[in-house]
């Protein structure tokens, strides 16, 4: 993480695809500084850049990851918006080389070694924030409940505070929502799309979204926004469906109060 230039009333987006060239987000630098103009003007002071790691489908060295971040960074401080605060991390998908990789931070190894490649556990992952953040990602394709637990536990066990990625999505949070519980009392901070409670039609995912929000089983809302048109940045529209159906505290909360508590450290009864 770098800088601490929070601003009390900015809103924070702890899930996105904003940084170009290293997975399936921004296409470009242009589509990158658009994409963060446009969190900007709807209240987002800080952006958390949450690039896909994913064995063999996103695995773009970390080298390049840090080399576009800076020079995100530097554009930044350079514009009219140099009061934003952005951040790297992960979108770490929970496979068996992220395994051997939590195994190895928690045992503070230097290296590992999967699949006949050498892995720096202190490089690969990237935590964020006061609290030591990561984001979790699992599969929308399979019943997983049994790996909720084990990828939790060995992101706490490893001093990492794991947060799960759009739970909506997962079958076994579709089929029972109440399982987030229990993710919770582990310690794990539940995430959820904005695009999920503001898509027009009523899918699955919609209506597992606004039951988690209604029933107070959700800490945090994020746009996991991946370009201009079809993915785009939405915290205002966001932030204005929240306050009208729940009222304004839980709009805070859900896209600025609670994922600040963890990134900033400040009080909050997330």
């Amino acid at each position: 993480m770098i800088g601490f230039r929070y601003k009390a009333n900015g809103l924070i987006d702890s899930h996105c695809h904003i940084l170009p060239y290293v997975d399936d987000g921004a296409e470009d630098f242009g589509t990158a500084t658009e994409m963060l103009a446009r969190e900007y003007s709807q209240g987002v002071r800080t952006v958390v850049m949450t690039v896909h790691y994913r064995y063999e489908m996103f695995d773009t060295p970390i080298k390049k990851v840090y080399l576009q971040f800076d020079e995100l960074y530097g554009w930044l401080n350079d514009s009219y918006m140099n009061d934003m605060d952005i951040m790297l991390c992960r979108e770490y998908y929970c496979d068996d080389r992220l395994l051997a990789l939590l195994d190895g931070y928690g045992n503070n190894q230097n290296e590992i070694i999967y699949d006949e490649k050498k892995y720096s556990p202190k490089e690969e992952i990237i935590p964020y924030g006061k609290n030591k953040c990561i984001l979790l990602e699992f599969s929308s394709g399979r019943m997983q409940e049994l790996e909720f637990e084990l990828y939790v536990k060995k992101a706490s066990n490893a001093g990492l505070t794991p947060i799960i990625a759009h739970v909506e999505r997962y079958p076994a949070v579709q089929e029972r929502p109440t399982i987030v519980c229990k993710m919770r009392d582990l310690g794990a901070y539940i995430q959820v799309n904005c695009d999920s409670i503001l898509s027009r039609g009523n899918s699955k995912e919609k209506q597992v979204a606004v039951e988690l929000i209604k029933n107070r089983m959700v800490d945090i809302l994020a746009s996991d926004s991946h370009d201009l048109k079809m993915r785009s940045p939405n915290f205002k529209k966001c932030y204005n469906f929240l306050e009208r159906k729940y009222g304004k505290k839980t709009a805070n909360e859900l896209l600025r109060d609670n994922v600040g508590a963890l990134i900033y450290g400040f009080e909050n009864n997330c």
